[in-house]
């Protein structure tokens, strides 16, 4: 005959109720990130071009200078590191329109940047090779940037202050 374990050598057995608590816990879990997924496959997280596009569409503009041409899609790898109007890892794209807006040759010039990458243009950040975009796409990129530019200063006001009124003291 076997010796019977003492009361001290047993194992209590878990209550049944931290089983169902674990098994629900990873329900739970499982469905969250079902839902998560569904939504990042239909395009409902986070922002996208339709859905600024339709929210600036529907809200009542304070002025047209506020209203910001459509994000092209081919972009999406752009937002990794640039803002439209606000720097991240690279210059804002308002930013660097209007340093190029009086640029002749500045879609083609942007577009070789694109391309080809650059140092030291802002600052000591590194903008990469994009060999994934092709010439017609960089080109595309490069017009949608230059369009950010607000309009340019005409040559007669640049540096001068505004005239003064008339009705001023003399």
């Amino acid at each position: 005959m076997a010796p019977q374990a003492s009361d001290d050598e047993r194992d209590n057995p878990r209550p049944r109720w931290v089983a169902w608590a674990i098994g629900l816990l990873a329900a739970a879990i499982a469905l969250g990130m079902a839902n998560l997924a569904w939504m990042m496959l239909t395009g409902r997280l986070g922002p996208t071009a339709e859905k600024s596009a339709a929210a600036s569409a529907g809200a009542p503009s304070a002025s047209s200078a506020a209203v910001r041409p459509s994000i092209p899609s081919t972009a999406s790898s752009c937002m990794r590191c640039h803002g439209v109007d606000r720097t991240y890892v690279g210059p804002a794209f308002a930013s660097i329109a209007t340093r190029y807006r009086d640029r002749a040759d500045a879609q083609a010039y942007l577009a070789g940047k694109i391309r080809n990458g650059s140092v030291g243009e802002w600052g000591r950040v590194v903008m990469p090779r994009q060999v994934g975009v092709t010439d017609a796409t960089a080109l595309e990129l490069a017009a949608w940037i230059l369009q950010l530019a607000p309009p340019a200063e005409s040559a007669a006001h640049r540096g001068k202050p505004p005239p003064a009124d008339d009705d001023t003291v003399k």
